[in-house]
Parts: structure tokens; C-alpha cells; sequence
């Protein structure tokens, strides 16, 4: 995703403006375009948002940076807020601060009213010396046990940053980081298409139109910035450093441990890994690599976002069992009855009491039991009773003799050998208990699903409305199946898929390259979901994507797929759209691989991922790191072979696959028998 906005802000905590005449320790702020740039001195914090806010309001796509601290160690925010987010902590303090346009503000009086909620002595510290602050100490040494570690895992990664306790004297950021978090509090409330790194996209490259990160200019070399005041100097130098930000500074602490909570509770320095500052402007070691500032969202990164930004949507309606195949239940299906509801033959023969059996011939009692045909009068003691298979107990029956196991003759049964107590009998909900739970909600239901209903006494079930997904092709150059030119093959193509996959494709035909026609038809689709094919790359003709950017909401954009890297995933007036690429082999992957998780998630079904199978491979192949790739294959003789092209274009190839093999996103040289990873297209609901 590219910026076509970097801002860099030197923030300040100045209990007064800092006057008309630029001076160092105050606020500068650098707006960084493709081409220019521009920086700003000003002496009062609502100088500096406003013109901040007035800028994110021109509806670019823009990275914005801050240089203090966007969370606390582990533990500060679930003590003050009862939430381990640092989020919750900015949001707190929103409330809580108070900073005037003047630049007069609480920081002193709030730190000791936080102190106050911890034990001991701390842990903030610093103040002037002139204010009566008693829990509020003036120094570090006077702190104590307060149950705080000094520093957050970034801090002890960056060279010479400064624990976030320490509010005032040189080298302070705690004071910033106050006042900073409320005003960030204000500004994701007033630009609902802002995202902070971290904390709400986690280690992953963010898509939202705003990002906001945590910087630190002293990373970067600020030398060949022409300008007497160093902080000018380095928001400067951080803007160029940001637009220039390989991929890896926004992935690389992923690896730490404890990566989840650190991002969430933490939060973290942009341009600092796991072993330290990371390398400037780097470019990624990829032959599909962008210009710098761009980069391409890993597979396991995009899926995650899926996974994580997807619920149910659909209403609920009861369905007779006998129509629910393929349907997704909304709630768990509950026995009503047992099952078998009373004890039964399990085959054809006699039926009598053991414990009453005497020596020789048993006398047959009158009548018989069939399935349907109950026996209602008891068997008396030491007589047999023809019983047949599924047929109840009567009275007086707990044991079964085979058929072939016994003569009859003049009225009476003789039996070649005794059967143990019980035998060829069924107990009483032997299979399943009234009250159990069958099947439990979001499971697509498959027919033997139906047989285990019906089994426990269902005749309806709560099930999810269908998913309506709307599917729409762009382009000039497709035509109708049949018609001259290029035809469009993904649209009947992506609706068969859908309707595979138990959902409601809806046809919103297609639309040529005119983004006015395009909005048009994307805003009077009444669909719960959109699949669109083409446009959604950067060429003069690619409207969604520009689209997309101006007036929806893009998560990814540009995945490390092969094929299919054009993927973009976001949202259309607040209903998901995932924009497949224009190539059928690629919109067939994408589709597949990435939107049929997310539909049936929104849907009501559980997100599954497609079982893999370690096959050997008939097929030699060396690839290159950057992009997980999906080979089009079938398994023969035991092995997996793959189509003789790998372009995106050769629809043959689709016919010709049962399904993909799966390559993982490094660099690897594959020889004839090595095992590979085997999705088959029957796993992905592609009969």
C-alpha cells in the first residue's frame, strides 16, 4: 500500500505557547507528498491538530506519525482502566485531561491522581519543584514498589529512548505521551477511517485510508536535512524515512513472543524490530517489488484480518430438516428424544427373558413384535416371542436368539446355544440422549447431519438466511458467454462457486470503465457481500481501486499471491468486497482461497481453513521468496503433478486441476519426490 501523505510530528508538552518565533523543543510537523514537502512550526498543540485534522480531511491516503510513547509496560492499563489495551488507556485520559488551547493543561495533577491507584511510591515521577504534588515524586530514587516495569519491550529495542514514567527535566517523554494519548483518543473518534498500528492491525501492514504510528526521529540520520533546529531536522528526516518504510518494519516484531499482547497493550516504534532499529529504506528481496513505501500483505496477514474482522450477518428463519442441506444453523440442534426411544431388536429372531429361560425346548408365546407393530401384552416367564428387527421390547424380553440360532417346532423354540444376557437387543438411547446437543451452531449442515436430526426428533431447524452475495465483472473488453471479443469467464464462473458453497449469488452483470456507472452499480447492490473481478490494480483503467480509496474502506490491497497479488479486501458503504483480479486462474484462487472462508464466516458457518496433504511431488521447481504461491494440480499415481503453465490467463488449466499445490512464501528448490503441501478443490467446496 502506498501513502500519498506522511506526516511527522515532534510533539511538545509546553504548559504555555511557545511563542511566534520558531524554537527548538517545541512542536514541528512535517507533511511529506510524493514530490514536496512541507514543515510547520507551532507554538500550541491546537495549532498543530487542527492543521493535522485539516489535512487527513483532504481524504488521501496518508501515514501519520507521532514521536511519543502509544502505550505503557505491561500491566499499567488493565490497573487503571480494568482493560490490558492501550487503547482503553488513551481513551481514559481523554476524560481525564484536561489542555486548553493555550497550552495549559493537568499533566502534574492527573500523574499523582494515576500514582494514587498504584501501591507503593509511583510510578510516575518528575514535577517543578514549586508545585505540591506529595504522591507525585520529584525524583526517580523516591519511588517505590509500585509494580511497574521501567521500560515496554520496544523501549529496551530502541537506542536511548526514555522510560515513559519520567514527566519532567531533559529527555522527558512522559508528559508528551499524557497529553498526546487523550488528543489521539479525540482524533480516532473524529476520523472513523483511521487505524493504529499496533494496536488495532496488529504486526501486519495496515490498508485503512489513515495510519497512525508511534515514531522515534532519533532513529534516523538527520544530516542531510537543510535547517538550524534539529527537531525540524528530524521530523524531516522521519517523513522521508517513513515514505521510504520497507514492509519488514511493519511485520518484523511478529516474532517476538508475545506479539498479540504486545501490540494490543503495549503498542510499538515504527522502524524497530525484535533485535533492534531495522535498516532505512530497504527495499523488499522480491522481483514483484513496488517502489518504495510500498509493499505487499502477506497471506497469513490478509487471512488474518478476515478471520478476525468477520461475524455473522445474515437473520435467522426455521427451515424443515428435510430442506436444510447445505445450510448453516444458527443455533445448537438439541435432542428432543432418544434415540432408539425404547430398547429394540437388533435382528431378526427370538425374544425372552434370560433369567426365566428353563432346560429343553421354550414353549412360543402368542403374537409377534415387528418394527411399528409393537407386542403390548407382556411375555410370560420362560416362554420366547418372535420379534423382528427394530422392533420394541415387550414386557417380559431383555434378550435376543438369532433366527438361525433356533428350530421351532410343535409350539416351541430350540435353540442351538444360549446368548448372553442382552443379546442382539438395542438399549434405550443407546445413540443419543434427549437433551443432547447434535449439531452445534455454525455447522454447514451435510445430509448425514439431517439423518442425526430427524434421529433426535427434529422436524425444523433454526438456520442462518442465506448470505446474498452480489458479483459483478468490469472492464470494456468483456463480453457476454458467446459474444466477440474477450469473454467474461469469471462471472458465471464466481456465481456456480457461490451457490457450491450454499450462498446466494446475486448477478449485478457488468459495468464498463466509467467509475461514476461503477459507484452507481456498487451503491444499489442489495447484497450482504460484493465479489468484483478487474480493476482493482493501479493501471489508468483500474477504477475500483481508486474507488476503493476515495469513498470505501480498504483493509489489504495487493497480497503476496501468486496468482492473484491485485486482491483487495475492504468494504463498500460498510458491506465487504473483495476485489478479485481481473485474470480467471487469479479470481478463481483468490475467490476460493480468501473470500469463501470470510462469506461462509458471514454466513454464520465457523471459519475453516482447507485441510493440506503432504503428497510427494512429480514435478521440479525452484522458487523465488516474497509470494505464497498455488499451483494448479491433480494427484496421480500417488503424486502430485501440476498444469504445464502457470500463467494466469490459461482458464484450461482450471478444468484440468483437482487442486493446488500449496508453496510456501520463501525462497525453495522443489526435486521430483520431495513432499508438498496438496489442497484438494473438494475441500474448498469445489465439486
Amino acid at each position: 500500500m502506498s501513502f500519498e501523505l506522511v506526516i511527522a510530528a515532534d510533539w511538545s508538552a509546553a504548559a504555555t505557547p511557545t511563542g511566534r518565533r520558531p524554537r527548538k523543543d517545541a512542536i514541528w510537523v512535517c507533511a511529506d507528498r510524493a514530490g514536496s514537502r512541507e514543515l510547520r512550526y507551532f507554538p500550541t498543540r491546537a495549532a498543530a491538530l487542527d492543521w493535522i485534522g485539516a489535512l487527513l480531511a483532504e481524504g488521501q491516503r496518508t501515514l501519520l506519525g507521532f514521536d511519543f510513547a502509544m502505550g505503557f509496560p505491561p500491566g499499567f492499563a488493565a490497573a487503571l482502566t480494568g482493560e490490558a489495551r492501550a487503547l482503553a488507556v488513551w481513551d481514559w485520559l481523554a476524560v481525564h485531561v484536561t489542555d486548553a488551547a493555550d497550552n495549559a493543561n493537568n499533566r502534574f495533577e492527573l500523574a499523582q491522581v494515576i500514582n494514587r491507584r498504584f501501591p507503593g511510591t509511583g510510578p510516575f515521577w518528575g514535577r517543578p519543584a514549586a508545585l505540591d504534588l506529595p504522591d507525585l515524586p520529584a525524583t526517580d530514587r523516591a519511588r517505590a514498589a509500585h509494580g511497574m516495569a521501567e521500560r515496554r519491550q520496544v523501549e529496551a529495542r530502541a537506542r536511548n529512548a526514555k522510560p515513559v514514567w519520567q514527566l519532567a527535566y531533559a529527555g522527558a517523554v512522559g508528559s508528551q505521551t499524557l497529553l498526546g494519548m487523550a488528543a489521539l483518543s479525540r482524533l480516532r473518534r473524529a476520523h472513523p477511517d483511521l487505524a493504529v498500528w499496533p494496536q488495532e492491525t496488529g504486526f501486519a501492514r495496515p490498508e485503512a485510508r489513515i495510519v497512525l504510528a508511534e515514531i522515534y526521529p532519533s532513529l534516523f540520520d538527520d544530516n542531510a536535512q537543510d535547517h538550524a533546529i534539529k527537531d525540524a531536522r528530524q521530523v524531516m528526516a522521519a517523513s522521508a524515512a517513513l515514505r521510504a518504510a520497507p514492509g519488514e518494519w511493519w511485520t518484523a516484531p511478529a516474532a517476538l513472543p508475545d506479539a498479540a499482547r504486545i501490540a494490543s497493550e503495549e503498542g510499538w516504534i515504527l522502524g524497530v524490530g525484535p533485535d533492534g532499529p531495522l535498516p532505512v529504506g530497504r527495499a523488499p528481496d522480491d522481483c514483484f517489488a513496488l517502489p518504495p513505501g510500498i509493499d505487499w500483505t502477506p497471506v497469513d496477514a490478509a487471512l488474518a484480518t478476515l478471520r478476525e474482522g468477520t461475524a455473522p450477518v445474515t437473520g435467522v428463519e426455521v427451515v424443515p430438516v428435510e430442506r436444510a442441506a447445505g445450510r448453516i444453523l444458527a443455533a445448537d440442534a438439541v435432542a428432543r428424544r432418544a434415540n432408539p426411544p425404547a430398547a429394540n431388536a437388533a435382528v431378526d429372531g427370538w425374544g425372552f427373558s434370560h433369567a426365566t429361560l428353563g432346560p429343553g425346548p421354550i414353549p412360543v408365546a402368542p403374537g409377534r413384535a415387528a418394527a411399528g407393530q409393537p407386542h403390548v401384552d407382556p411375555v410370560p416367564p420362560g416362554r420366547a416371542l418372535r420379534i423382528l428387527t427394530g422392533a420394541a421390547l415387550p414386557p417380559g424380553v431383555d434378550t435376543v436368539a438369532l433366527q438361525e440360532d433356533a428350530v421351532e417346532a410343535a409350539g416351541a423354540v430350540t435353540l442351538r446355544a444360549i446368548p448372553k444376557p442382552g443379546a442382539n437387543t438395542r438399549r434405550a438411547g443407546e445413540d443419543l440422549a434427549s437433551g443432547d446437543v447434535l449439531l452445534r451452531q455454525g455447522a454447514v449442515l451435510r445430509p448425514s447431519d439431517l439423518a442425526l436430526a430427524i434421529a433426535g426428533g427434529l422436524a425444523a431447524l433454526e438456520l442462518r438466511a442465506l448470505l446474498r452475495v452480489g458479483v459483478l465483472s468490469t472492464g470494456d473488453e468483456i463480453v457476454a458467454p458467446g459474444g466477440e471479443g474477450i469473454a467474461d469467464v469469471n462471472r458465471p464462473m464466481l456465481l456456480a462457486m457461490l451457490a457450491g458453497w450454499g450462498l446466494a449469488p446475486v448477478d449485478l452483470g457488468r459495468v464498463r470503465d466509467d467509475p461514476a456507472a461503477l459507484a452507481a452499480r456498487l451503491d444499489a447492490a442489495d447484497v450482504d457481500a460484493l465479489l468484483t473481478s478487474g480493476g482493482a490494480s493501479a493501471g489508468a483503467e483500474d477504477h475500483l481501486s481508486r474507488l476503493m480509496r476515495a469513498r470505501g474502506t480498504v483493509q489489504h490491497w495487493r497480497i503476496a499471491v501468486k496468482p492473484g497479488r491485485p486482491l483487495m479486501l475492504g468494504r463498500w458503504n460498510g458491506v465487504p468486497l473483495f476485489g478479485l483480479p481481473g485474470n480467471p486462474v487469479a479470481a478463481f484462487t483468490c475467490a476460493a482461497l480468501f473470500a469463501r472462508p470470510a462469506l461462509l464466516r458471514l454466513a454464520g458457518a465457523d471459519w475453516s481453513d482447507p485441510p493440506r496433504r503432504r503428497v510427494p511431488a512429480g514435478f521440479a521447481k525452484r522458487k523465488k521468496a516474497g509470494r505464497r504461491e498455488y499451483l494448479r494440480a491433480r494427484i496421480r499415481d500417488g503424486r502430485a503433478e501440476i498444469f504445464a503453465s502457470e500463467g494466469s490467463g490459461r482458464v484450461s488449466g482450471l478444468s484440468w486441476a483437482e487442486g493446488f499445490v500449496e508453496l510456501p512464501d520463501a525462497a525453495l528448490e522443489i526435486a521430483e519426490g520431495d513432499a508438498v503441501d496438496y489442497i484438494a478443490f473438494a475441500d474448498l467446496g469445489i465439486g
